[in-house]
C-alpha cells in the first residue's frame, strides 16, 4: 500500500525542453566564468566528441604518465611493468566510465553529484578533498615541467618557473571548457605524442635495438613491489576518474563516455606508460630532463613537455575549481586563485625534494581518501537512487549522514589497513566506500520504493519515516 506522505517518483524533465527564459547579458557573463558549475548543463551546451576526447587525453598524454612509466622501467622488467600499467588502467577506466555516465545522463559536475549523494552540507567534505588533491596534483606536475626547463634545478630560476607556470595554468582554467581546455588540447596533445615517439625511437637506438630495451635489467630492481606500483597507478588517476563528469556532461550520448574513456586511459594513459617504461629501461635515469638529454632530444622534449603541461595542469585546476566552488560557495575564479598558490608552493617543494620520489610519495597518500568518494557516489546513484537524481532544494538533504559515515569509517579503515597492517592494494579501491554505504543504506534498500529511490535522506523521506 502506498504511503500517503510519500511523494510520486521524480521524473527528470526532458533534456531538450527549453524550460528557461533567454539569458541576460549578466547571466551569460557569469556563466562564462562559472561554466555551469552549480546547475545542470542547459540544452544546446554539448560539445563535439573530438573536443571532449582531446580534453580528456590532455589529462593523460602527460609528463606525469611518462614519469610513472619511467619509474616502472626503473623498478621492473618490461613485461612485468607493462602488466602493472595495463591493470591499473583497466581499474581506473571502469570507475571513470561509471562516473562519466552520471555526468552525461544528469548533465552535472562531480560536485553536484556529490551534493545529491552527501547532502548540501555533507558534500563539502568530499568536494574539499577533491579540490585539495587536484590542486596538489597540479603542483607536483608543475614541478615536473619546471624540472625539464633550462636551469630548472637552480633554486631561484626553478622558483620563477613554478610561479609563472602556476599563474598561466590558473588563467587558462578560469576561461573554462570551451575557450580554455579545448584549444590547448588541440595543440599540445599531438605535439607531445610526436615528441615522445621521437624520444622512444632515440632511446631504442641508444640501447642497441628494441630487443635490448625489452631485455634490459631494471637499474633499481627490488626497491618496490609490483602490488605497490599497481596501487600507485590506480591512485594516480582515481581523482581523474572521479571528476570525469566535469567533462562528460558535455557529451551527446553514453557512447561518447565509453570511447573517450578508452582514448584517455587505454590509448593515452597506458600508451604513455609504455613509452615511459621503454625510456626507463633504455636510459636508466630517474630525472626526465637528463633522460631525454642522454638520447639527444633534450631541447625538443623540453618544448613538448612545456606545451603539454597546459592541458594536463589546466584540466586538474579546472576540476579543483569546480569542486572548491561547491565546497566553499565562493566564485570559481577565487578558488582558481587559491589553488594556483597552493600548486605553486607544492611545485617548488617537489622540485627541491626530488620530483620522482616526492611524486610517488604523494600518489601513495591519495589512496587513503579519494577511492572512498567514487565508491559512495556510484553506490548511491546506481543502486540506491536507481539512476536518477532530483536536485531540487526540497529533495536534497542538508546532510546525508549515511554517506558521511561511510566516508569517515572508510577513511579510518583505510588508514589502519595502510599504516598498521601494511596493505598495498585494498585501501586504494572504491569497494570499501561502496560496501559501507550500502550497509548503512540496508534499511532503505529493504523498504525500497519510489521515495527511497529518489529522496534518500531528504525531507520527503523524513516525513515518510515519521508516518511509519
Amino acid at each position: 500500500m502506498t504511503d500517503p506522505h510519500t511523494p510520486p517518483p521524480h521524473t527528470p524533465p526532458p533534456r531538450t525542453a527549453p524550460a528557461h527564459t533567454p539569458p541576460t547579458r549578466a547571466h551569460r557573463a557569469a556563466a562564462a566564468t562559472e561554466d555551469f558549475a552549480d546547475e545542470r548543463l542547459p540544452p544546446g551546451s554539448s560539445r563535439p566528441t573530438l573536443s571532449i576526447m582531446l580534453v580528456r587525453m590532455g589529462f593523460t598524454v602527460s609528463a606525469t604518465d611518462l614519469l610513472y612509466g619511467m619509474s616502472l622501467g626503473l623498478f621492473f622488467p618490461f613485461w612485468t611493468a607493462l602488466l602493472i600499467a595495463l591493470g591499473s588502467s583497466v581499474v581506473v577506466s571502469a570507475v571513470s566510465i561509471l562516473c562519466g555516465l552520471i555526468g552525461r545522463r544528469e548533465g552535472i559536475t562531480t560536485a553536484l553529484g556529490l551534493r545529491a549523494a552527501f547532502g548540501r552540507g555533507g558534500s563539502r567534505i568530499p568536494s574539499f578533498v577533491i579540490a585539495l588533491l587536484s590542486a596538489g596534483f597540479v603542483g607536483y606536475s608543475t614541478g615536473i615541467t619546471a624540472g625539464v626547463l633550462p636551469g630548472g634545478d637552480h633554486p631561484w630560476l626553478g622558483l620563477g618557473y613554478c610561479v609563472v607556470l602556476s599563474a598561466a595554468y590558473t588563467a587558462v582554467s578560469i576561461v573554462g571548457f570551451g575557450k580554455g581546455l579545448t584549444w590547448v588540447g588541440r595543440v599540445s596533445v599531438p605535439l607531445m605524442l610526436v615528441t615522445v615517439l621521437v624520444a622512444v625511437v632515440a632511446t631504442v637506438r641508444h640501447a642497441g635495438g628494441l630487443g635490448a630495451v625489452v631485455g634490459s635489467d631494471p637499474v633499481r630492481a627490488g626497491e618496490a613491489t609490483a602490488l605497490g606500483l599497481f596501487a600507485l597507478g590506480v591512485n594516480k588517476w582515481m581523482t581523474g576518474a572521479t571528476v570525469t563528469p566535469d567533462i562528460t556532461r558535455f557529451a551527446r550520448s553514453d557512447t561518447v563516455v565509453w570511447t573517450t574513456t578508452i582514448a584517455e586511459f587505454i590509448v593515452g594513459n597506458l600508451g604513455f606508460n609504455l613509452l615511459g617504461i621503454l625510456l626507463g629501461l633504455g636510459v636508466g635515469e630517474s630525472d626526465m630532463g637528463a633522460a631525454f638529454a642522454v638520447v639527444g632530444v633534450g631541447a625538443l622534449a623540453t618544448v613538448a613537455i612545456f606545451v603539454q603541461g597546459f592541458p594536463h595542469e589546466v584540466n586538474n585546476m579546472y576540476a579543483a575549481s569546480l569542486a572548491g566552488r561547491s565546497a566553499f560557495d565562493v566564485p570559481r575564479i577565487a578558488v582558481n586563485a587559491v589553488a594556483g598558490l597552493l600548486a605553486c608552493g607544492l611545485a617548488y617543494y617537489g622540485l627541491s625534494a626530488g620530483i620522482l620520489d616526492a611524486f610517488l610519495t604523494y600518489l601513495g597518500y591519495l589512496g587513503y581518501a579519494i577511492p572512498l568518494i567514487p565508491g559512495i557516489l556510484l553506490a548511491d546513484y546506481f543502486l540506491v537512487r536507481r539512476g536518477s537524481y532530483d536536485l531540487s532544494e526540497a529533495a536534497v538533504a542538508a546532510v546525508n549522514w549515511r554517506a558521511v559515515a561511510a566516508f569517515s569509517v572508510g577513511l579510518a579503515i583505510n588508514l589502519v589497513l595502510g599504516f598498521v597492517l601494511g596493505d598495498e592494494l585494498w585501501h586504494v579501491l572504491p569497494l570499501t566506500g561502496a560496501v559501507l554505504y550500502l550497509l548503512f543504506s540496508a534499511r532503505r534498500l529493504r523498504r525500497r520504493g519510489p521515495a527511497a529511490a529518489t529522496a534518500v535522506g531528504g525531507p520527503a523521506a523524513a516525513l515518510s519515516e515519521r508516518a511509519r
